[in-house]
C-alpha cells in the first residue's frame, strides 16, 4: 500500500536526538530519508544501550530505535567534497533537515538563500539549541541544559519535600525529542503549501522556546497571578501524585469534583472526606498534607494493580508505576500491537515501540532497520531515485540560475485548511494549537453549560473575578482560534456541528471513548457527507483494548510508561512523578502531524483518515530509551538525579540565591578541557583519573564536590557566562518568571501580549519557530466564548441573521 509520504524526498543531517527524530516521523510514514552522517558517525552510535552491554556502534539501542527505514550516507561536510555533495542532494530534496548548531550549521554550507536559488520549492528545518538568533544562539548546550533552561525541569519532582535537592530532569532526551516532533510538525506544513504553491521555506526552530511551550498551564500562573510554581510549591490540583501500595506505587487524579465524589463513595465514605479540609476542589487543594496522609493509609491496603482496575472502573484517574517487563506483558497494548517485531542485522530480532498513532489506512511501516554506517555510499542509482548520485554532484559543481521566487507576502503554511476543533484541556487543544500557529482556520466548538476544562482553572488575573473567559490557560491554549458556541445536546445544535464538519477538511476530537459514538458523531457518520474528511480523536487508552474506557488525564501516563520509575534523587531512588501533564502536548504533536500527513495524502476518490491516537503510545514512543535498555537485555535504570549513564559532571549545582541552580554538562575531552580552564585548575586537566569519560564518570562524585563548591558563592548567570565562554553547556535553571523576563526569549519573540478584551495585553507563551517566508506575526488572542458563533455561521453555513436568531431562542447556540 502507498504511504502517506511515499514521493517525499528528505535529507536528514545532524545526529543523536533532534534531527533523527523529526526524520524518523517522516520515513516511518513512507518518505525517502537520506541521513548524512559524518566519517565517525552519528553520535546516537555510540550512545547505546548495546547488547550484552557491549559497544557496537552499528547495534546502538538509541541508534535503533530512531533510524529505521532511512538510508546512511557518510559525507564529511568539513571538505569541499562533502559539502558539494550535500548542495547537490539539497538540489533533489522536498525537505532538508538538521540540527547542527548555528555555526557548524554555516560552515556546513547551509545558507538557505543559495539552496533555494537552485530548489525554491525546498523546506529547511534549522532545530538550534537557542534559534539563529538573539543573545543565547551560540551558547553550547545539552539536553540537560535546555530542558532546565525551558521551566520544565523547575516544576519536577511533583510536591517535593526536599528543598536542599535540585530540580530533576525527566529520564531521557526529551527537549531535544519534542525539538524532532514539533520541527517536523512545521516541516511538514511547509512542504504541504510548497507542493501547492511552489514555494519553499526555512523554519528556524528553537529547542529552548520548544521547551517552553510545553508549559500548559504553570507560565500564566506566573503571568496572570504572579505565582513562582516550583517542585517545592503545592499543585492546585489534589489528589494528584503518587501513593503507597502493598507492592509498588500509584498515581491518583481528581480534577473534578464528581471524580472526587466517586473516590469518596469507592473507599466507603469515611469520616476524614467530611472534613471541610477536603470539602471542594480549591480546599483539596489547600490541605494536601491531610488528604495524602489519610488517602495514603487507603491506597496502602491494595495492590498497585487491583486499585488501578478498581479506581478506572469508577471512572477515577489512575496509574502504576510500572517497569519494563509490566509494559511489555501488558494485555492492552497486546492487543493494540504496539510493539512491532523488528528483524536487526547485527542486534538481532527485538521488539521496538510501533505506531505512535494507529491509521485506518495503515501507512506507518519499519520497512527496513536502522542502516549500517554508510552503507548507501555505493549505491549506483540516486538515493532519490532518478539521476545517479554522482551525476547530481557533478551537478552541484555548476553555479546556480536566477534567484528563487520570493513573493511579497506568501500565506502560512496552512492558509486554506478548516479545521473543526471538538477538543478540551490540553492534548487535543495542543494539536489544533499548532495547526493554528501554521495558519490552520481552527473553530472550536464549546459550550457555556459544559465548559471546556481550561476555562475553568483557577488561574485568573490579580485582582480580577473569575470567568469562562479569563482563564490563563485557555488564553494561552485558545490563541489562533475562533470559537462558535453550539449546545450539541440540542438536536439542531448537532445537526450545526455535522454540517460544520462536512465543510471542514479536520474533525479533531479528544473525549472520552465512546462519546463522539454517543452524540451520533462517529467518523464513519462524518465521512458518510464528506468522505475525504479526516477525523482524529486523541484519548487516554485509545479507542480500542481492554483499557479503552479508562480515563486519564496527562499525569497519568508517565507512571505506566516507565518514566516515573526511572525518574527520581539517587539519595532514596524512590520513582517521583513531574507536575507538567507532559503526556498532553506529546501526544498532541503526534496528532498534529498524523493530521498532516493525511492532508499531504488526499487525492480525489480516497477517502479521508481516521486516527486513534492515545496518551500512552506516543508517550512510549517518545520515551524509548528505557524499553530499548530492556529489550537488549540491560539492568534497568534506577532513578539517578539529573546525571547520565555516561558523561560527568552532568548535573545541576546551588549557587548563590534564593532556590538557585545551574546545569552543566560536559559530554565530550574539549569540553572537559574548557571546565578546567574555566575552574582555573589546570590540574584537572592533567589528572589521568578525569582523562576519558569512563573516568571522569567512575570519578563523577569527586567532580560533582569540585563543582558545587565553586559554584556554591557565584551567582547562577555568573556560572553560566565562565563556563560558556569556554565552550561548555550550562544554563541556568529557571521558573517561569525567569522565562518572562529572559531578554532572548523577549528578542525571539516566544511571548505574546494580544490585546485580550478582558484580560488585556497579559503574557502567553507563543510559537516557537520563525518562518523565513511566511508573517511571523503573534498569534491573536484566545477568542471568547462564542465569539465568533454568529460570523462562522453566516460565512461557512451561510444562515441568514434571522434563522440564527432563531436557533438561539430554541437553545440550540449560544
Amino acid at each position: 500500500m502507498e504511504q502517506a509520504l511515499t514521493g517525499t524526498r528528505v535529507v536528514e543531517v545532524g545526529g543523536g536526538y533532534a534531527a533523527p527524530m523529526a526524520g524518523k516521523l517522516l520515513a516511518d510514514l513512507g518518505a525517502a530519508v537520506v541521513k548524512v552522517e559524518p566519517p565517525e558517525g552519528d553520535p546516537a552510535r555510540r550512545h547505546g544501550p548495546f547488547p550484552a552491554g557491549v559497544p557496537n556502534p552499528e547495534a546502538s539501542g538509541a541508534f535503533i530505535a530512531l533510524n529505521a527505514n532511512k538510508r546512511s550516507l557518510v559525507l564529511d561536510l568539513g571538505a569541499a567534497p562533502g559539502r558539494r555533495a550535500l548542495e547537490a542532494l539539497a538540489a533533489e530534496a522536498d525537505i532538508l533537515l538538521h540540527d547542527l548548531p548555528p555555526r557548524a550549521m554555516e560552515a556546513a554550507g547551509l545558507d538557505y538563500a543559495r539552496l533555494a536559488a537552485r530548489n525554491p520549492r525546498l523546506v529547511l528545518l534549522s532545530i538550534t539549541p537557542y534559534g539563529l538568533t538573539g543573545p543565547y544562539r551560540d551558547f553550547a548546550a545539552s539536553d540537560l541544559t535546555l530542558i532546565h533552561g525551558g521551566g520544565f525541569a523547575y516544576l519536577c519532582p511533583d510536591g517535593s519535600p526536599h528543598a536542599d535537592r535540585p530540580p530533576l530532569r525527566f529520564f531521557g532526551h526529551h527537549a531535544l525529542l519534542q525539538a524532532g516532533l514539533h520541527g517536523a510538525t512545521a516541516a511538514l506544513a511547509a512542504h504541504l503549501r510548497a507542493g501547492a504553491q511552489g514555494i519553499g521555506e526555512h523554519i528556524d526552530l528553537s529547542i529552548h522556546s520548544t521547551v517552553g511551550l510545553l508549559l500548559g498551564r504553570h507560565f500564566p500562573a506566573y503571568s496572570y497571578q504572579g505565582k513562582v510554581e516550583s517542585r517545592l510549591t503545592q499543585n492546585i490540583t489534589a489528589p494528584s501524585n503518587l501513593f503507597p501500595c502493598k507492592d509498588g506505587v500509584i498515581y491518583l487524579i481528581a480534577v473534578e469534583d464528581a471524580q472526587w465524589e466517586r473516590l469518596v463513595e469507592m473507599m466507603g465514605q469515611p469520616d476524614w472526606t467530611r472534613s471541610p479540609l477536603v470539602a471542594d476542589r480549591a480546599a483539596r487543594g489547600q490541605n494536601q498534607d491531610y488528604l495524602t496522609e489519610h488517602l495514603s493509609r487507603w491506597t496502602a491496603q491494595w495492590t498497585a494493580e487491583e486499585l488501578f482496575h478498581a479506581c478506572q472502573k469508577n471512572r477515577i484517574g489512575a496509574a502504576p508505576v510500572y517497569d519494563f517487563d509490566r509494559i511489555a506483558s501488558d494485555p492492552h497494548l497486546a492487543e493494540r500491537a504496539f510493539f512491532v517485531p523488528h528483524e536487526h542485522p547485527v542486534a538481532g530480532r527485538l521488539l521496538l515501540p510501533g505506531s505512535p498513532y494507529r491509521l485506518r489506512q495503515p501507512w506507518w511501516a519499519l520497512r527496513t532497520p536502522a542502516p549500517r554506517l554508510g552503507e548507501a555510499n555505493g549505491l549506483k542509482t540516486s538515493l532519490f531515485g532518478g539521476p545517479a548520485l554522482a551525476r547530481t554532484v557533478r551537478a552541484a559543481e555548476t553555479p546556480p540560475g536566477g534567484p528563487a521566487p520570493s513573493p511579497a507576502a506568501p500565506d502560512l503554511p496552512l492558509r486554506g485548511v478548516r479545521v473543526l476543533d471538538l477538543t478540551w484541556v490540553w492534548a487535543g487543544p495542543h494539536a489544533t494549537l499548532l495547526l493554528a500557529y501554521l495558519g490552520a482556520e481552527v473553530l472550536k466548538v464549546e459550550s457555556a453549560a459544559r465548559a471546556d476544562l481550561a476555562r475553568r482553572l483557577d488561574i485568573y488575573p490579580q485582582g480580577m473575578a473569575g470567568g469562562l473567559n479569563r482563564c490563563g490557560y485557555f488564553n494561552t491554549v485558545g490563541q489562533a482560534k475562533q470559537s462558535v458556541a453550539i449546545n450539541v445536546s440540542h438536536p439542531e445544535g448537532l445537526a450545526l456541528v455535522k454540517q460544520l464538519a462536512a465543510r471542514s477538511d479536520v474533525v479533531m476530537s479528544n473525549f472520552a471513548t465512546g462519546v463522539m459514538d454517543r452524540l451520533g458523531l462517529a467518523a464513519d457518520v462524518l465521512q458518510r457527507t464528506k468522505p475525504d474528511l479526516i477525523v482524529a480523536a486523541i484519548s487516554a487508552f485509545g479507542q480500542t483494548g481492554p483499557y479503552r474506557d479508562y480515563s486519564g488525564y496527562g499525569p497519568l501516563i508517565p507512571p505506566v510508561a516507565g518514566l516515573c520509575a526511572q525518574t527520581g534523587y539517587e539519595e532514596d531512588g524512590l520513582p517521583v512523578n513531574e507536575r507538567i501533564a507532559y503526556a498532553d502536548p506529546n501526544a498532541g504533536v503526534y496528532a498534529a502531524f498524523a493530521i498532516l500527513a493525511a492532508l499531504r495524502a488526499r487525492k480525489p476518490g480516497r477517502p479521508g483518515q481516521v486516527i486513534d491516537v492515545s496518551l500512552w503510545e506516543p508517550m512510549l514512543a517518545t520515551a524509548f530509551e528505557g524499553w530499548m535498555n530492556h529489550v537488549l537485555g540491560g539492568e534497568p535504570h534506577r532513578p539517578e538525579g539529573n546525571h547520565d549513564p555516561r558523561h560527568a559532571p552532568h548535573n545541576t549545582y546551588r549557587c548563590r540565591g534564593d532556590d538557585a541552580w545551574v546545569a552543566v554538562a560536559v559530554t565530550d575531552d574539549a569540553q572537559w578541557q574548557g571546565l578546567a580552564r574555566a575552574l582555573a585548575r589546570p590540574d584537572l586537566a592533567q589528572d589521568a583519573r578525569y582523562g576519558s569519560a569512563a573516568g571522569r564518570k567512575r570519578h563523577e562524585g569527586d567532580l560533582d564536590a569540585v563543582l558545587s563548591a565553586w559554584c556554591a558563592g557565584r551567582e547562577r548567570w555568573e556560572v553560566t557566562r565562565a563556563l560558556q565562554a569556554q565552550g561548555v553547556p550550562a544554563f541556568p535553571c529557571l521558573s517561569s518568571r525567569d522565562l518572562a523576563e529572559d531578554p532572548h526569549l523577549a528578542e525571539r519573540g516566544l511571548f505574546s501580549r494580544g490585546p485580550h478584551p478582558e484580560v488585556g495585553p497579559l503574557q502567553h507563551v507563543g510559537i516557537p519557530w520563525r518562518l523565513e517566508r511566511a508573517p511571523n506575526a503573534p498569534p491573536p488572542p484566545a477568542p471568547l466564548l462564542g465569539e465568533h458563533t454568529d460570523r462562522v455561521l453566516r460565512a461557512v453555513l451561510g444562515l441568514e441573521d434571522a434563522r440564527i436568531m432563531d436557533l438561539r431562542r430554541a437553545g440550540a447556540i449560544e
